[in-house]
């Protein structure tokens, strides 16, 4: 398959994903996987596919096909990392979420989403570490004192947590999940 029919089947099956039309999405993947080595791209489209349609096991499937050509690719292990929370295997998804942290350490978006999987898997204090170095490097992120807040007042401790949703609304006056906190 040369690269401009890549190309458009892959744009197609990107568009029909977007239309929720997800089995001629996959149909459209199915082509291209079939027809040329794995990409991650279209393994990516199509996990993000099945995690839509509700088959989390076969995304993460998808998923681990992805990570196996890019292993640090920070939004594929943080999509891995909720697809195997869904899953119930907290290790795997603890695993994945530390390592999206680590392969973007300077990328509040990536560090918060990867702290907020950690934590809602029960380790608050790893979130907590994880939300540490941002915080040193950007002491203006509003989400990274959010997830702060909730996370020392899920550990009981109420003053860090003032604090730091303080700081959130400093920075954010209106920052509904730090308002709904305090």
């Amino acid at each position: 398959m040369n690269l401009y029919e890549r190309k458009k089947i892959l744009a197609e099956a990107r568009q029909l994903f977007n239309e929720k039309a997800y089995p001629d999405a996959l149909q459209r993947c199915k082509i291209l996987l079939d027809r040329d080595a794995p990409q991650v791209d279209v393994l990516a489209l199509k996990a993000l596919i099945h995690q839509q349609s509700g088959n989390l096991a076969e995304a993460g499937k998808s998923l681990e096909q992805a990570l196996g050509l890019s292993p640090d690719h920070p939004g594929m292990l943080i999509t891995a990392a909720l697809i195997n929370r869904n899953l119930e295997n907290s290790d795997l998804a603890l695993k994945q979420a530390m390592k999206a942290a680590r392969a973007a350490p300077d990328d509040p978006k990536v560090v918060c989403q990867c702290a907020s999987v950690i934590g809602s898997l029960g380790e608050q204090k790893a979130a907590l570490q994880t939300l540490e170095t941002l915080i040193r490097k950007h002491p203006d992120h509003s989400e990274a004192w959010h997830l702060v807040g909730k996370f020392q007042k899920e550990l009981g401790n109420n003053d860090a947590a003032e604090f730091a949703l303080c700081k959130c609304l400093a920075l954010q006056p209106d920052h509904a999940g730090a308002r709904s906190l305090r």
